[in-house]
């Protein structure tokens, strides 16, 4: 049987994790308006990340993206990431196991 939640059920801040497995891990990520997340990696996975409300800058390395409502970036978790909350958001956030090639 699949597992089915509620985005809007989950409550903690500023994690929450959708499903009670590791992997691969699914996270909602909500912040309030000027919020930001010190940069960290997740050297381990690479991540989908989608906006689910609001306006996110998103720093990747050394390159910032504005991204809005709708929006959905794949990238490396081996580089410095830290998501900055233009305006109240959420995002979804799967990190997925890299595998060797």
């Amino acid at each position: 049987m699949p597992e089915i939640t509620s985005i809007d059920a989950l409550e903690s801040t500023p994690h929450a994790e959708v499903f009670d497995v590791d992997e691969p891990r699914t996270v909602r990520l909500q912040l309030e308006a000027d919020d930001r997340m010190p940069k960290h990696r997740h050297p381990e996975s690479n991540v989908v990340l989608y906006v689910l409300e609001g306006t996110l800058e998103l720093t990747l390395g050394n390159q910032s993206y504005d991204l809005e409502q709708g929006a959905v970036v794949r990238f490396d978790g081996d580089q410095p990431i830290s998501p900055h909350a233009l305006t109240a958001s959420a995002a979804l956030l799967v990190f997925s196991p890299k595998t060797e090639s």
